[in-house]
Formats: C-alpha cells, sequence, structure tokens
C-alpha cells in the first residue's frame, strides 16, 4: 500500500512570523536585531504587495553562514555569486 499523502509545500518566501519561528525568536527580537544591522537579509518586495518577505533559500544560506551582520552577509552575497 502506497502513502497517499501529499508532501507538504515548503513556501520560498517567508514572511517575518514564519522567520521568527525558524530561527526561534520572538517577534520583538526579531524587530531588535533588525534595527540594529545584525539581520543580514534583505527583504523582497513583490509589487505593490505591503508584505515583508524573505527567500528561504538565502535565509537557509545565512544561517549556515553563522548569521553574519548584514554588511558582512551583503558582501558574503556578491561573493557567492559566479
Amino acid at each position: 500500500m502506497t502513502d497517499a499523502t501529499p508532501e507538504k509545500i515548503q513556501p520560498a518566501l517567508l514572511t517575518i512570523p514564519q522567520i521568527c519561528a525558524y530561527l526561534n525568536i520572538a517577534r520583538p527580537t526579531f524587530y531588535k536585531i533588525k534595527a540594529t544591522g545584525a539581520f543580514g537579509l534583505l527583504p523582497i518586495k513583490l509589487g505593490t504587495c505591503r508584505k515583508v518577505l524573505y527567500s528561504r533559500a538565502e535565509l537557509d544560506a545565512y544561517v549556515r553562514a553563522g548569521c553574519p551582520h548584514r554588511k558582512q552577509w551583503q558582501f558574503m552575497k556578491k561573493e557567492m555569486k559566479p
């Protein structure tokens, strides 16, 4: 017998509450970290949508890199591109 349950699709773009859950931090903590420049990712804006979204792939890479400061992360991203 095969398993008929569909795989849960992981979103490519994450909201702030999803980022907080992923990093296991409270929302106010996220905003404090972001305000100091310690959160390296920059948000993605889709057209005129006001929702703040972040790339899951970039978040995974950011965590693997040890969560560097925003300036360092942006520099590291430029160095990673071919």
